[in-house]
């Protein structure tokens, strides 16, 4: 996995194995982003790749001052697993 980069209010994105993995959203009310989309190619599946995108979107969302939505079903899990992180969650 190369560097992870930054199209602000778009998405975060890296190259791996079998192409682009990235982590899309959109800027929402109340100063949040929604979390709408992380995809990873086939090849490098099961790398921890999405995990490595989310912490670093949430590393962004922290400096900024942003709740986040976790509209993909991937991100929702990954909020249930790491309780620790719940109050970046825009109830």
């Amino acid at each position: 996995m190369s560097k992870i980069e930054h199209a602000p209010g778009e998405k975060f994105w890296t190259m791996v194995d079998g192409g682009e993995a990235h982590l899309f959203y959109r800027r929402g009310p109340q100063n949040s982003m929604d979390i709408f989309s992380v995809e990873v190619p086939v090849e490098s599946r099961g790398k921890n790749i999405a995990d490595h995108l989310v912490r670093e979107a949430l590393k962004y969302a922290k400096s900024e001052g942003i709740k986040v939505i976790p509209t993909c079903p991937y991100v929702s899990r990954w909020f249930e697993r790491h309780k620790e992180e719940a109050g970046i969650v825009l109830r």
